[in-house]
């Protein structure tokens, strides 16, 4: 009798630690169907390690670590297009300098040209001035004013204009004092008494100042 108890608790132990083991597994089921939206499927170590990670990914410390990311990850397009933006309006502003270097260069291309021709204009200009002019034979005399005319029509069309008349207001910009006139009308005082040597500009720019006498009150 005593034998046949004894063989029997062993079966009832092994039988009672059956069913805890069977309620642990169950107990597991139960979450991971929780976890899976209510589809029921068999517990595997595979499905239990998806809700320690999945756990884990929503924790504050992961959750922290990933808004960090993304503000790092956000400042650093900010600082990319910046940087973008910047190098853009460089080159669009050296490109800018570089064609208006190319157009002064157009534009004042024929400079030394009219220098070196300013002796030959001024040489006209005195002659011109001279009262024995209008004494020279008519002929002659016609055909070199229409010669130079010609010429000043084509210094004009490059840009070329000459300045300094008598009366014009004095503008050191434009004019070099080479002597005062002394005078007694106010309305003269600063003023361009005689033009010693007419001036040139070439698109506005000055390439030689008018020597002049100017009145002084």
């Amino acid at each position: 009798m005593n034998d046949q108890e004894n063989d029997i608790k062993p079966e009832g132990e092994k039988a009672e630690e059956e069913v805890v083991m069977d309620l642990d597994h169950e107990s597991i089921d139960e979450q991971i169907i929780n976890k899976l939206g209510g589809k029921k499927k068999p517990a595997t170590d595979e499905d239990v390690d998806d809700i320690v990670s999945e756990e884990d990914d929503n924790s504050p410390a992961t959750i922290k670590k990933l808004r960090a990311d993304l503000k790092t990850a956000q400042q650093e397009k900010m600082d990319i297009m910046t940087s973008w933006q910047r190098d853009k309006a460089d080159f669009l502003n050296a490109r800018k300098r570089d064609q208006e270097t190319q157009a002064d260069v157009i534009r004042f291309a024929n400079q030394n040209l009219v220098i070196d021709m300013l002796p030959t204009l001024d040489g006209y200009e005195q002659a011109k001035a001279q009262p024995s002019w209008t004494s020279v034979d008519e002929t002659w005399r016609k055909g070199v004013e229409a010669l130079m005319d010609k010429i000043y029509t084509s210094l004009l069309k490059i840009g070329v204009e000459k300045y300094g008349k008598v009366g014009d207001v004095f503008d050191t910009n434009l004019h070099e004092a080479i002597g005062n006139e002394a005078t007694t009308e106010k309305e003269k005082d600063h003023t361009i008494a005689l033009v010693m040597q007419t001036g040139y500009k070439l698109h506005d720019k000055v390439i030689r100042p008018a020597l002049v006498k100017v009145f002084q009150a």
